[in-house]
């Protein structure tokens, strides 16, 4: 390939650079403020339960309004829905501001900041999903979301430390400031970004005629209707689904699994090395352009996650945990970056917003319902099993170990093999294997009468 025609593969417009790098620091912003309130509320509280009311705050409210969100991006602006969405979290922040500066800030403040940012970002998350489907080109997608899945690891690894270095010099206020001013600056770059796109092909710039409410739930029906119409477009909703959940599961449970018995020493080395495994993850992918057999990929890719699911179940040693969590997270981030991609691909125009709150809902959903429920099997029936003299101690006990944190192991054993199992009947399942050569026309039809505007 000629330097000419690198430089072209590589090249995926100004417009999604300015919009990619504004996305970058929101993303930013938000884990920043996300770590620095939930050590605030557990400082003065002292209280787990606490802490986890304010994670529970800032993600189950989405789920109720993603689905009128992805409708509403579909008939109106995206620029406007994301410039709107960020300025309101500006204005969220500046009240925090005022009531820690005067001194009235309390945790039941933070657990409706957290309820009213989670309702913004609902808004906000298919709108900009819409948009970079709508000004990167169709062979880029794979390398616009390598891109995207930069920007969470860095922020997964930058976020923390740094929230932690000026929590522990400045306080609170300064973590707010800066948020302040990364938002500001993301939303000037998106309008950037918007000013280099003319008409957005696909996209709607305006609201067309009728009620924008009645508007947004045609489109809803019609997300609903391209998942009913495809088969594969519905199995790889569900694999979407039970990847994401077994996957957040295993990333949340590491904390018990390492506190129980190595420590927060290496509870922090191994999240760090899962955060530059994903940075890992994402370079790969962007070097590898624009790879044939997608859905093969993220099943090969998964397959790798799963197998170091399961040997997490098995080791005991700081080493091992920090290497297993950089493989892990390096095929994580390939697989998550190559769905991405699959369903840019897939997507019809008409509904891209909608389609994808539908998405990231019953992920969200299907997620809580994992965490939730891998809490219970580990309390009431893995760890008790699992301790001397346990019911599993003289069986699965001699393979897994038996005392502290060997419940969550025989968790990790149970959900990667069933994760390898779905990994398995994928590759073995021919149509889904090669479902990202079925041409996106296909895809298209199958939504039946989506409401279209026309945005001139």
């Amino acid at each position: 390939m000629s330097a000419k025609g690198s430089k072209q593969s590589f090249d995926l417009g100004r417009s999604f650079y300015f919009l990619w790098c504004g996305e970058s620091l929101a993303v930013m912003g938000t884990a920043l403020m996300e770590f620095a309130l939930g050590v605030w509320v557990y400082n003065h509280t002292g209280s787990a339960v606490a802490f986890a009311n304010v994670v529970l705050a800032a993600t189950l409210p989405a789920i109720l309004f993603l689905p009128l969100a992805g409708g509403l991006a579909d008939r109106i602006s995206h620029r406007v829905i994301i410039v709107c969405c960020d300025v309101s979290l500006a204005l969220l922040l500046f009240v925090v501001m005022a009531l820690l500066w005067f001194d009235r800030l309390e945790p039941l403040h933070l657990y409706i900041f957290n309820c009213l940012a989670s309702i913004v970002g609902a808004f906000r998350k298919p709108a900009y999903q819409a948009a970079v489907n709508s000004i990167v080109a169709r062979e880029k997608f794979t390398r616009a979301s390598g891109l995207m899945s930069i920007s969470k690891n860095a922020s997964a690894l930058v976020a923390p430390l740094l929230a932690g270095v000026i929590m522990a010099q400045a306080g609170l206020v300064t973590i707010l400031v800066v948020d302040m001013i990364t938002f500001c600056s993301g939303t000037l770059l998106v309008i950037k970004a918007f000013s280099h796109v003319r008409l957005m092909p696909g996209g709607h710039d305006g609201v067309g005629k009728g009620s924008v409410i009645q508007g947004a739930l045609n489109n809803i029906a019609a997300a609903l209707k391209f998942f009913a119409g495809g088969q594969l477009m519905a199995g790889l909703l569900v694999y979407t689904m039970i990847r994401s959940a077994l996957l957040s599961m295993a990333t949340l449970m590491m904390t018990p699994l390492l506190l129980s018995t190595l420590g927060s020493k290496t509870l922090g080395m191994a999240y760090t090395w899962a955060a530059l495994g994903g940075l890992s993850g994402a370079g790969l992918l962007i070097a590898m352009g624009n790879p044939r057999r997608l859905m093969a990929l993220v099943a090969v890719a998964d397959l790798l996650l799963s197998i170091c699911i399961i040997a997490m179940g098995f080791v005991s040693q700081a080493f091992a945990y920090c290497a297993l969590a950089f493989f892990a997270i390096t095929a994580a981030s390939i697989a998550d970056a190559s769905v991405s991609s699959l369903w840019m691909r897939k997507i019809p125009d008409g509904n891209r917003a909608s389609v994808f709150a539908l998405i990231s809902m019953l992920t969200i959903a299907t997620t809580s319902l994992a965490v939730f429920g891998g809490g219970v099997l580990v309390d009431h029936w893995f760890q008790p099993a699992l301790v001397p003299g346990g019911i599993y101690a003289e069986s699965i006990g001699r393979w897994l170990g038996v005392g502290p944190g060997r419940g969550v192991g025989m968790l990790f054993v149970v959900a990667g093999g069933l994760f390898a199992l779905m990994c398995l009947s994928v590759l073995a399942y021919g149509p889904m294997r090669r479902m990202d050569e079925e041409p996106p026309q296909t895809a298209a039809l199958r939504t039946t009468d989506s409401p279209q505007v026309d945005a001139s």
